[in-house]
């Protein structure tokens, strides 16, 4: 049976990582014969401004996910998270990050807020990957990859897409150096840490 589309939105901030998690999705999908786009097409890639990437995998053309059509939403930031919820459906798999990156000079919403809101309208799961990369793996830049595990765990539909081989098959492929081995390490940690909590 051919797969359809999934659709992946990948929302933070300048920093974070999404690009590179983007790319890591997208050679995970190569890694397992699987057609891939993905595309930036919002928001500002320097350090604070706002970010989202597009990947979408199986067959078809266009690399812009319609509102409402996102499968799942990996949130590396809280605020970004909810300023792109509505490319989710009730039936949507949200990843979020616990991290709130205050906006300058403006007030926010707490985190407390932001998950009552999203709560009611999508499947939230909320991982503390921030810390996790911090704390435990010595390397706050691995959050996006601790994402990444944690997401794949949950989610079985992602993983008819992309399983974890073909995820470590792309860490090794985008890392270098000592790179590789935090980022596998951040990998197998967020995958260990969503293993008992698969929903879809």
């Amino acid at each position: 049976m051919a797969l359809k589309r999934f659709n992946i939105l990948i929302a933070g901030v300048g920093g974070q990582g999404l690009l590179t998690l983007g790319e890591l999705i997208g050679n995970a999908a190569i890694e397992s014969g699987v057609d891939v786009t993905v595309a930036e097409v919002h928001g500002l890639s320097q350090r604070g401004g706002s970010v989202v990437v597009h990947v979408r995998l199986g067959p078809g053309s266009s690399p812009v996910i319609p509102k409402g059509a996102a499968d799942l939403i990996i949130g590396l930031e809280a605020i970004e998270t909810a300023r792109y919820i509505d490319y989710a459906s009730r039936e949507s798999l949200v990843v979020m990050d616990s991290f709130i990156w205050p906006p300058p000079l403006s007030k926010h919403p707490s985190l407390k807020q932001i998950v009552g809101e999203l709560s009611g309208r999508v499947k939230l799961f909320v991982i503390d990957a921030s810390r996790i990369a911090r704390e435990e793996l010595k390397a706050a830049v691995a959050a996006n990859v601790v994402l990444l595990g944690y997401s794949l765990a949950l989610s079985k539909e992602f993983r008819n897409y992309v399983d974890l081989e073909a995820a470590v098959k792309a860490v090794r492929r985008v890392f270098r150096g000592k790179a590789v081995e935090v980022n596998e390490k951040a990998l197998i940690r967020g995958y260990s840490e969503g293993g008992s909590l698969g929903v879809k």
